[in-house]
């Protein structure tokens, strides 16, 4: 009897421990993430963005001849979250700029976005093409050429902040991209490069590195032949500055002479 219920029992247990993997399983495919990071919860972030969400599919598209700021950031990532309002404020500011009475051309081309990293592949390829390594990322410039010019901003992250950054910052730069922001004589220079055929301009670069060798090579002859100087100078010195000693001491030596 006792054997009986022993292994019935035995029986259940085995039966509760099924259910209970049963349920882990299930749960499990839903999320391995901890609570805050479950799929609801990363989706509830990646939408609540206010700045335009870019990917490989429209990056070019949408940032062609803007001036951008860029957020790299990923749902999982702690630091971005302490961002994040600032980064939505930034963003509905622009956005009022471009849309309200005070609209102006400058403003329609200023672009706020955000690449989320952890979205494979669209947006994880862009932060591997702007090699981006710690998150959040804020790179900012003009975006001509698909984002040559961009730069990473190293600025408090506060809404005030990173505003009045984007103030001064995101204006129009002479660069081969924007020939209209440059002034003409540069202008005139980089049309002429833009003009030269491929190896012309790779002639144009060994000729300007050769010229960079030879004016290092002549500034150390020179530098040695100024530091010849100057060491004898010292040497000089201190034969004068020795000889001097001597000469005092003599002197103070015939002087205590004449007393006695």
């Amino acid at each position: 009897m006792r054997s009986t219920f022993m292994i019935v029992h035995f029986l259940h247990l085995r039966l509760l421990i099924g259910v209970l993997l049963c349920i882990r399983h299930v749960s499990d495919a839903y999320t391995r993430e901890p609570p805050g990071r479950d799929p609801a919860s990363i989706d509830a972030i990646r939408s609540s963005e206010r700045a335009v969400i870019l990917d490989t599919d429209n990056f070019d598209e949408l940032t062609e001849g803007k001036l951008v700021f860029i957020k790299f950031f990923s749902p999982y990532c702690p630091h971005c979250k302490t961002i994040a309002g600032a980064w939505d404020e930034l963003a509905s500011y622009y956005r009022g700029l471009n849309d309200g009475d005070d609209h102006d051309d400058k403003n329609n081309n200023t672009l706020i976005g955000s690449i989320d990293c952890s979205d494979s592949p669209k947006g994880k390829d862009l932060c591997v093409r702007f090699e981006v390594i710690g998150l959040p990322t804020l790179l900012y410039g003009d975006a001509s050429l698909g984002g040559i010019y961009l730069e990473e901003y190293g600025g408090d992250k506060t809404f005030e902040d990173m505003k009045s950054f984007a103030a001064e910052a995101l204006v129009p730069k002479c660069n081969p991209g924007r020939l209209d922001a440059c002034p003409p004589d540069t202008r005139r220079e980089m049309e002429t490069y833009i003009a030269m055929s491929y190896q012309a301009l790779d002639d144009k670069i060994k000729g300007m590195e050769k010229d960079q060798e030879e004016t290092k090579a002549s500034f150390k002859n020179a530098f040695a032949v100024l530091q010849k100087k100057y060491d004898e100078s010292v040497m000089d010195k201190e034969l004068q500055i020795a000889k001097a000693k001597v000469n005092v001491k003599l002197i103070k030596e015939i002087i205590a002479t004449k007393e006695q």
